[in-house]
């Protein structure tokens, strides 16, 4: 086993990749890599490929099948669990005589030797592993003289030569008839020291199942960690003190063993950090003597976390005295703790690796005394973990890694949250392992998953931190996970297929991938586009393959992954995402019926749609915390599609919207976000993440109404830093253009939009990253005025246990009266009218159908105007100005969803187009959309003119149909002309029907034409700092190349400048930022670089790319920051000037 005191092997060990002349002469290109070529005798069908990749690889010509008799040579480096995993693959490979050997060559067509052959390596060209790092290993597979196939399994020690085998067994390929093994020349070595995973989370842990075949998994893909750490394990953390019974010994002793036979080092943690006193010397001895029992069942690695304390609490007033208060005191007493370890202990045993730590300060890189006293008195020898900046960080960089070990002076090993799911009930993280620059490796000694409560699972994520460990040099996120999840497939395209779809929609973490189902929501998006231009046939003919496949997906699964363990653990998974394709399916059934005008088809369909979400909504792991709420499956994409099918088909029916309430986070268990808008500040939303920078709570209020005050109550009681803490409140009319209010900081938040303010969204967003998640008590957004009818129900039968007569005409036609008995004679539902109105018709949606006359009040009279007795009933009203509308029971016992008037005064069409300015440039063409909606129960066609100013050319469609209760995007392309005045424009929009008309404005402002050229690009720059540690300089914000960028330092005053070399007439800015931008920035200019004068001045940036528009002569621009928008500095990939024309 590898027991090293270095943390880090170091690259500069290993020497080049060269090839010994053969001992028969070869043409000098014999062993350049070559392209694959077609299935001979004596060629290989495809290139060799191996995971993790290898530093050093070089294809040979000199491949050949694997003969059925095959001789094993041992030799003085053989390594029995390398012969174990070579007898393994010769077995699959259909070998019937393995002729054993040790060290005589058997003279066998194909023979392996297992260890260091000297003859065979010159015979094959190829330099032994002399040289190589620790773990290292040379493999060559190829023909010599003689034409017979050797292959040599060369390791600098016996994981090496266990490695090389674990090579040679991926190198083989399946054939008909005999499996091939190309000719390979391989050198390798692992980068990091520490590769694997630690068993580190809360709630349900592993089976001893799990743990072994994890160990098995870790060793075939060359990782050799695995820390043992879980949570929920009661002799690991609360009952530390305690010896472990003896079949709990024995278990762990099989795992011991079972990482021995996998070159994995199996790490024994031990978290006293929750009633340890530091002084004592009998809890010294227990934790001692707790090591010293791992010991002695073969543990030869140890670990103290002392993580998830509060470091401020003493349990001795002992350690009080001794060493004081605050996060110094804590570090000077765990260092002594550890230090007493590490000299009185492992020191003592030269089989023990140096000894790990988990400090409680993990998650940051600050500067603290905590930190100082373990950089200056922990012994230099231990490693300490960390887990980035915060605990599940998007991103780790090789500067905040070099940060890390200076600030902790220790080696670091990353502890990588990645893809654990304890925070993140119901939930599977499937997406790739992205964020970690491979430059981390020159600062850190590994880097370790911390996985998911589902160990087989986990197991896509493991395969890209094998990948990321051993050669971080070559990896890809994108390419390791394709790779993946190929494994868990065997290969099988459909299933891999499948896979990708699961995968998508078990994406959102809220931290590494802040998208939820990406794949899937680009669909979604393109649906709605295609909807909302009007062509409704062709979106659901797009979309519906999709989800056609989402349903297919898990059946797939099921029956082909390699892995039954994976299915098992994903089933709750795999059942929810069949219900809610199928939810989906019935979505677009809902659309399509509605397209077609089948009013009681798209009624059947919502309601099978609802009772599949029901469905889905019901299934419960059995594992903690995800046995608490339901399996979370595409979340904002797959349930934001079924919602906004519904509210088409409310909009269609003529419902009254009423209010919603979504969130771009996650949902911690049941406290959903309905709870923000439900009117009782004892409920609450509560995330299942922390917020990051763009993380939103929003209400949609159904349709464009007045505002005025504005209530955001967030945090609660137990929970009081669970608010966003620094914020941005913003309304909007169509939900892409948003208006800012107000900033805040603070858990409470209130506002009054002023006077004419018309919206129908209002959020509140993330202005940067949170340690802390986010409870919304109560979001409330007055409405002003409005030509609104109250609708009132009461009668008999009395409603059932959790039903209401209200639920009749709530707006929400997923709720239902549902009596307590069947109706009698003389029953009845009536709906009172807050004021009398002119009735058109009635639609009345039933979920079991009782037969009732209908009637309406007229004076104080009752007027029967048809009957209903199906599930769906639309009845006409001949222009009746109603009081009241009551159903009398006839027979049957009725579940009414809802009663939905139709208004003689309700407009027929409503036309739009956002109320937010918007640039168009001079003499280039700028499309817009108009939305005309058809509002009453009936379709509507006229005629869309737009009045644009005198020159401006338009185009549109002149005629325009939109259906009964759709709205329909309309685009109007505008060009000013080339001299156009710099100015804004109000231009008038007119839908005309018949002889009634419907007007809105559109307002643009018109800009300067700009030229082609970024005349910024390769200039002279400066800044006033770059960010710590970092090589992030000014010139990487003009070198034209969006992947490179310039970081500030953290100060809000920071600057970037860029020299045009002439003055130069500006015309347009484009800032391009990366995570770390500007909440609030000026744009400054100057003819000598000491005069400046603010061009534009930017107060509520959001990051992304910010166009601004200037109209000034200047040859120095300036960036000014004035507040950064996160922790950071800021950070810009490109700063682009265009000149006027």
């Amino acid at each position: 086993m590898r027991l090293l005191r270095s943390a880090v092997c170091v690259l500069a060990l290993a020497a080049p990749f060269t090839i010994a002349p053969p001992a028969t002469a070869q043409p000098a290109d014999t062993m350049a890599p070559t392209a694959p070529t077609a299935p001979t005798a004596t060629s290989a069908a495809a290139p060799a490929a191996l995971s993790p990749q290898p530093q050093q690889l070089v294809q040979r010509p000199d491949g050949f099948p694997i003969t059925p008799v095959v001789g094993l040579v041992r030799t003085a480096r053989t390594d029995a669990d390398a012969e174990r995993v070579v007898r393994q693959a010769l077995d699959r490979a259909g070998v019937r005589t393995v002729r054993t050997t040790d060290g005589a060559d058997p003279g066998t067509p194909t023979t392996i030797w297992l260890g260091r052959s000297a003859s065979v390596l010159t015979a094959l060209g190829v330099k032994d592993s002399t040289g190589l790092p620790a773990e290292g290993y040379v493999l060559a597979a190829g023909r010599d003289r003689d034409d017979r196939a050797q292959v040599v399994l060369d390791g600098v020690d016996g994981d090496g030569t266990y490695y090389a085998a674990q090579s040679f067994a991926q190198l083989i390929q399946r054939r008909t008839g005999q499996d091939w093994l190309p000719g390979v020349a391989i050198r390798d070595w692992p980068t990091m020291r520490y590769r694997g995973a630690i068993e580190g989370f809360y709630g349900t842990p592993w089976s001893q199942a799990d743990r072994l075949d994890e160990l098995s998994y870790l060793g075939e893909h060359r990782m050799n960690t695995y820390e043992y750490a879980p949570k929920d394990d009661p002799y690991h953390r609360e009952q530390w003190r305690d010896p472990y019974p003896a079949d709990k010994l024995a278990q762990l002793a099989a795992l011991v063993d079972r990482a021995r036979q996998n070159k994995v080092d199996f790490t024994f943690a031990l978290s006293p950090g929750l009633s340890i006193c530091y002084t004592s010397e009998a809890d010294f001895q227990a934790l001692i003597a707790k090591f010293e029992a791992l010991y002695d069942v073969g543990a030869r690695s140890f670990n103290v976390p002392l993580d998830d304390i509060d470091y401020n609490t003493w349990h001795c007033a002992a350690d009080k005295a001794k060493y004081g208060t605050g996060g110094g005191a804590a570090g000077r007493a765990q260092s002594d703790l550890l230090n007493r370890v590490q000299r009185e202990w492992v020191e003592t045993k030269p089989d023990v690796a140096p000894l790990q730590m988990v400090p409680t300060e993990y998650y940051n890189v600050s500067e603290t005394p905590y930190k100082q006293a373990l950089r200056e008195q922990l012994d230099s020898d231990v490693v300490v973990h960390w887990t980035g900046i915060g605990v599940v960080p998007r991103t780790i960089t090789a500067a905040q890694a070099a940060q890390a070990k200076a600030v902790f002076g220790h080696n670091i090993l990353i502890w990588d949250n990645y893809p654990v799911n304890d925070y993140a009930a119901g939930r599977l993280l499937l997406a790739p392992y992205t964020g970690r620059e491979p430059a981390i490796a020159d600062s850190v000694a590994g880097v370790i998953s911390n996985p998911m409560n589902q160990a087989a699972v986990s197991k896509v994520a493991l395969y890209s931190f094998a990948e990321l460990g051993w050669n971080p040099a070559k990896y890809d996120a994108q390419a390791s996970w394709r790779q993946a999840l190929a494994e868990r497939a065997g290969g099988d395209p459909a299933t891999i297929a499948a896979l990708q779809v699961f995968a998508d929609l078990n994406t959102y973490d809220g931290t590494l991938h802040p998208e939820s189902a990406p794949v899937l929501g680009a669909a979604v998006d393109q649906f709605w586009q295609l909807w909302w231009s009007g062509r409704h046939a062709q979106a659901i003919a797009v979309l519906r393959p999709r989800v056609n496949a989402i349903v297919a997906a898990p059946a797939t699964i099921r029956a082909k992954v390699v892995d039954p363990a994976f299915t098992d653990q994903a089933e709750s998974w795999l059942k929810a995402t069949e219900l809610w394709g199928q939810a989906m399916n019935r979505a677009l059934d809902l659309l399509g019926a509605l397209d077609a005008g089948d009013g009681a088809a798209a009624w059947t369909a919502r309601q099978r749609m609802n009772a599949l979400v029901t469905q889905a909504k019901a299934i419960r792991d059995s594992r903690l915390p995800h046995s608490g709420t339901y399996p979370r499956i595409g979340e904002g994409v797959v349930d934001a599609l079924i919602a906004e099918a519904a509210r088409v088909h409310d909009r269609w029916l003529g419902v009254q919207p009423g209010r919603t309430a979504t969130t771009s986070l996650g949902t911690y268990q049941d406290n959903v976000p309905a709870r923000m808008i439900d009117g009782d500040p004892n409920t609450f939303y509560w995330s299942d993440g922390a917020p990051t920078t763009g993380s939103e709570v929003r209400v949609d209020l159904g349709q464009p109404s007045a505002i005025g005050a504005i209530t955001l109550l967030m945090g609660k009681t137990s929970s009081p830093n669970d608010y966003i803490h620094s914020g941005v409140l913003e309304y909007s009319s169509d939900g892409t253009r948003w208006t800012e209010l107000t900033r805040a900081t603070t858990a409470e938040v209130r506002a009054t939009a002023p006077a004419g303010t018309t919206a129908r969204y209002v959020r509140y967003r993330s202005l940067s990253a949170s340690d802390y998640w986010l409870v919304v008590r109560e979001f409330t957004v007055e409405t002003i005025g409005g030509h609104t009818t109250t609708l009132t129900a009461s009668g008999t039968p009395a409603p059932a246990a959790g039903s209401s007569f209200q639920q009749a005409v709530d707006g929400n036609p997923d709720t239902a009266y549902v009596p307590s008995t069947a109706p009698a004679a003389g029953d009845s539902l009536t709906i009172g009218l807050s004021a009398p109105r002119e009735l058109a018709g009635l639609t009345v949606l039933q979920r079991s159908a009782g037969t009732a006359d209908v009637e309406v009040q007229v004076g104080g009279g009752w007027q029967r105007v048809g009957s209903v007795s199906s599930a769906y009933a639309e009845l006409p009203v001949a222009d009746l100005r109603a009081e009241a509308v009551r159903l009398v029971w006839k027979s049957g016992t009725p579940e009414v969803a809802e009663v939905v008037p139709l208004w003689t005064d309700t407009p027929l069409a409503t036309v739009s187009v956002g109320n937010e300015r918007t640039d168009v440039v001079r003499g280039v063409a700028s499309t817009f959309t108009v939305d005309i909606s058809a509002d009453r129960n009936t379709d509507v066609s006229g005629t869309l003119s737009v009045a644009a100013p005198a020159g401006w050319t338009v185009e549109t469609a002149a005629s325009v149909t939109v259906k009964r209760g759709f709205t329909q995007s309309v685009p109007v392309q505008l060009t000013p002309p080339s001299d156009a005045g710099l100015s804004n424009v109000d231009i008038p929009v007119t839908f005309t029907v018949g002889q009634t008309s419907f007007d809105t404005v559109l307002p643009v402002a018109v800009r300067p034409r700009t030229g082609a050229t970024n005349v910024a690009l390769h200039r002279p720059v400066v800044a006033s700092s770059i960010e710590p540690g970092t090589s992030f300089t000014a010139g990487l914000a003009v070198d034209g190349d969006t992947t490179t960028r310039w970081a500030s330092g953290y100060n809000d005053a920071s600057w970037l400048q860029v020299d045009l070399g002439t003055p130069t007439r500006l015309g347009k800015l484009v800032l391009r930022w990366e995570a770390a931008y500007g909440s609030a920035y000026t744009i400054q200019v100057s003819d000598d670089a000491n005069t400046w004068t603010t061009a534009t001045e930017i107060t509520n940036g959001d990051g992304g790319t910010d166009t601004l528009w200037l109209d000034t002569t200047a040859r120095y621009v300036r960036m000014q920051g004035v507040h950064r928008a996160t922790q950071y500095g800021y950070s810009l990939y490109e700063l682009e000037v265009y000149p006027a024309q």
